[in-house]
């Protein structure tokens, strides 16, 4: 498939698209209970313990503790990180047939980098505004799209008003000035220009990582779940710096033999960086 011009239009006005419908209702269900399965489980944490290079300490003095596999430090919110080592049903999503023309469209060479789960249930407070990327990151030239971190958001679970949606602050992307944080920082949608991602098990929202963005209050009684796929630009890659997700980040030999040719090229980064020693 193509992305229109449409789409294209769309992305580079406001920072994001929505697919709707774009994951088939049998694979949205395999995630769903993939995640439900991996979240109900305690998992094994000893290789904080045994990494010289990435050492526990280290690892708290720099983030805190939510670092973990299973990382509940945050109330009322369960997340996953490493999804493809918990179970092969989260490799789908990699160089997904109905995702993956768009990565190509708005990036120079994507690289899938990080996938996690996050459950949000009732009584979850609001995020910050934040972005992965700097404005002037962001660009086009010549008719082509340059986004260096492209996010993928999956909807297992309805996305409805007080579930604990994203909100996103739409052309953010583009912005020449900045909210006051203490003000506005945690505001949801009361800050400007903000709007909630709303939609159904199996709908997709892809946007730049320059693009302001937060979790919305969580005020519904059910779970909701999302899966984030987040993919960089191979000359962007150095993800062995990052200390919080290194592990998460490099998958092993026996996960990428799992995949397919268009997975392994997504991820043919894990060929050319070195292994985390340890951490396989």
């Amino acid at each position: 498939m193509q992305v229109s011009d449409e789409e294209r239009y769309h992305f580079d006005l406001t920072g994001f698209l929505i697919l709707r419908g774009a994951i088939e209702t049998d694979l949205v269900k395999a995630l769903d209970d993939a995640v439900v399965a991996n979240e109900s489980i305690d998992h094994d944490e000893s290789w904080l313990e045994t990494t010289p290079e990435v050492t526990l300490q280290t690892l708290i003095r720099y983030y805190g503790e939510n670092f973990q596999i299973k990382d509940m430090h945050t109330e009322y919110q369960t997340r996953l990180n490493g999804l493809q080592r918990l179970d092969p049903a989260f490799d789908s999503l990699v160089a997904h047939p109905r995702i993956l023309p768009y990565l190509q469209t708005f990036m120079k060479d994507p690289q899938f980098v990080n996938g996690w789960s996050i459950s949000k249930y009732e009584g979850r407070a609001a995020t910050g505004w934040h972005a992965g990327l700097k404005v002037e990151e962001y660009s086009v030239d010549g008719g082509i799209i340059h986004s260096p971190m492209v996010n993928v958001v999956t909807m297992l679970t309805s996305n409805h008003p007080g579930d604990g949606c994203f909100g996103v602050m739409p052309g953010s992307h583009k912005r020449n000035f900045t909210l006051d944080g203490e003000r506005w920082g945690q505001a949801g949608l009361e800050a400007p220009g903000a709007v909630e991602i709303t939609g159904d098990p199996g709908d997709v929202m892809i946007f730049s990582e320059a693009l302001l963005h937060a979790g919305m209050t969580k005020t519904s009684k059910r779970r909701r779940t999302t899966l984030q796929y987040n993919h960089v630009d191979r000359a962007r890659i150095n993800l062995m710096a990052d200390l919080q997700n290194v592990r998460h980040f490099w998958m092993p030999p026996a996960v990428r033999e799992r995949f397919s040719p268009a997975q392994k090229k997504l991820t043919d980064w894990m060929e050319i960086m070195p292994e985390p020693r340890s951490l396989a």
